[in-house]
């Protein structure tokens, strides 16, 4: 079963980056500073990381509307949360980066 998993996992990501590059070229307007990143690392243990998932998933909810609650101009704005840990034999830490952005 994992491998089918893993499979599905995988054409997810691929179905979402490819969206992410499409909207990059063409989005335009009002909407063009839209796309936001964040590339960042932080370090949980595996219940923290449990909290901070549900904490983001509260965060997501208190932003949906039905669709007769839509302000004006708002729009459909797809988001992804992604995490795994880094693997044992990769020091890569965002130290060189100023933190999480």
């Amino acid at each position: 079963m994992r491998p089918v998993v893993d499979e599905m996992n995988r054409l997810a990501f691929a179905a979402d980056l490819a969206l992410f590059e499409r909207s990059q070229r063409e989005i335009e307007g009002v909407w063009a500073d839209g796309q936001r990143y964040s590339r960042g690392s932080i370090q949980v243990t595996l219940p923290e990381l449990r909290e901070f998932f549900e904490e983001y998933i509260a965060l997501v909810n208190r932003y949906k509307r039905a669709d007769g609650e839509l302000p004006e101009g708002a729009r459909n704005v797809l988001t992804r949360f992604l995490t795994f840990p880094a693997p044992a034999d990769d020091p890569t830490d965002d130290t060189m980066n100023g933190g999480p952005s």
